[in-house]
């Protein structure tokens, strides 16, 4: 009975052992993994997927720059994620100099490119005597600075974004993928993709293009051939704020003046000195009327074809255009 009970002991003792090697072994894997730098990594972009602005933000005690914070919360920020693909860590690196801090570096796809990004952390002691205690060294976030000329604001992955004298500035997490854009019935600027991938001393610039639309020349267009049918419809040798105009030394029956606009100016639009203005127009116009010679009383039928050209003053807005003619350096109410 001695022998089994002391049998029976080191049983126990050894499967105490065994579950005391098994705890430790758990606890070092744990450390390992749960408890590592590329775990604190792997949480944070979590977080910034679920559009979950705030956990993050606390997660990498960072600064937040000067700006419109739209960007780092809710739907907007799962939208700078949401071309984020693949996202995996390397293994955590030692930093030389301070035994204390690790670097992470961490691979993924921003719409299909390979992108990486390196993150800072320090150790801040165990939990429970065991585990490793891992926080993100304080940093400020980038920033991201959009710009567009003649619009009051843009688009930027979905959301409406005021500009105050053509500019907006975005604080962003990173990586970040942010995708900038307008259209107005005047003006529009084809979308520009930016990736963010690290802090940065200056805002990164996403510079948008604005384009005047097909909607916005063809109301010019309009207006600048009306101007110029008003004219053509004056039976007078010179029309009254109109670019062409003939002369002569003969009579003219006023009553076979007829002009008639034979080439319509192409319409080219400019930016310039912080307007949108007019290329110079050119215009051909034909001019059917009747002589008669001053001296022999003799009458001739006379048909004058000549290239005219003149400017037009812009007023625009993104839903409105004025047109205002100038011709012989006066303006005409257009």
């Amino acid at each position: 009975m001695q022998i089994s009970a002391a049998r029976l002991a080191l049983r126990w003792a050894m499967a105490a052992a065994a579950v005391i090697v098994l705890v430790i072994a758990g606890s070092i894997a744990a450390n390992r993994t749960l408890f590592s730098p590329q775990h604190q990594v792997k949480a944070l972009q979590q977080h910034l997927a679920k559009g979950e602005g705030a956990e993050a933000l606390g997660l990498m005690q960072a600064q937040v720059p000067e700006g419109d914070a739209v960007a780092l919360d809710g739907d907007v920020l799962k939208r700078t994620q949401a071309g984020i693909t693949e996202f995996t860590t390397d293994k955590a690196q030692p930093v030389d100099g301070d035994e204390q801090l690790r670097t992470v570096t961490a691979h993924y796809k921003a719409h299909g490119v390979e992108k990486e990004s390196t993150y800072t952390l320090r150790h801040a002691g165990k939990s429970w005597l065991l585990f490793d205690k891992w926080a993100f060294e304080p940093s400020t976030l980038p920033s991201v600075k959009i710009k567009a000329n003649t619009v009051n604001e843009v688009t930027v992955n979905e959301q409406k974004i005021p500009l105050s004298a053509g500019v907006s500035t975005l604080p962003v997490f990173y990586p970040a993928i942010l995708d900038a854009s307008f259209s107005t019935k005047n003006f529009a600027a084809d979308t520009r993709g930016m990736v963010v991938t690290a802090p940065a001393e200056e805002p990164v610039e996403i510079a948008l293009k604005t384009e005047p639309t097909k909607e916005f020349i063809a109301a010019i267009n309009t207006k600048v051939k009306k101007y110029l049918n008003d004219c053509a419809e004056q039976q007078v040798l010179m029309p009254s704020g109109c670019p062409f105009a003939y002369n002569t030394s003969a009579r003219v029956d006023p009553a076979t003046i007829d002009w008639s606009i034979s080439k319509y100016p192409t319409i080219e639009v400019n930016y310039y000195n912080g307007a949108w203005v007019l290329s110079p127009l050119k215009t051909t116009a034909t001019l059917t009327l009747t002589e008669q010679d001053l001296r022999t009383g003799a009458k001739a039928k006379k048909t004058v074809k000549e290239d005219y050209s003149f400017t037009a003053q812009l007023t625009t807005s993104t839903t409105e255009v004025s047109v205002v003619p100038v011709a012989g350096g006066e303006q005409v109410a257009g």
